[in-house]
């Protein structure tokens, strides 16, 4: 009887054993499953850290280009503005120069008092 009782009790702890042993390869399995979800994740998040950086980088790349432009549209608007000032300018000019040349006309050929008048218009044209 005591034979049969050892005998009993060495299957039993077989049994607990396998059993044991059934799931600490469970337990084997479980864990290379979370390594292996732990390195997808890591990677996810080396993505999502690069597609940040990107954005990052386009964004200032956004950033610099706008204040070009801001820029751009300054000096187009000074420039504008000097070019309206010329055209007002050589408006004026050619007012002038007509004025002169309808007085020459006017004066044809009147003599020395038709080059006296004329050399005064050219000083206005000259100081203008």
């Amino acid at each position: 009887e005591g034979a049969r009782k050892n005998i009993s009790n060495v299957e039993h702890a077989v049994s607990k054993i396998d059993a044991a042993t059934g799931l600490a390869g469970k337990s084997g399995e479980a864990l290379n499953e979370i390594v292996s979800l732990v390195e997808k994740t890591t990677d996810q998040v080396r993505s999502i850290a690069t597609a940040s950086e990107q954005q990052s980088a386009a964004s200032e790349e956004i950033n610099r280009s706008i204040e070009d432009v801001n820029r751009i549209s300054s000096e187009t608007s000074d420039a504008m503005r000097q070019s309206a000032q010329a055209v007002g300018e050589l408006a004026h000019q050619a007012q002038v120069l007509k004025n002169l040349i309808d007085q020459m006309k006017d004066e044809g050929g009147a003599g020395s008092g038709s080059t006296s008048t004329v050399l005064g218009s050219r000083k206005t044209l000259a100081l203008t």
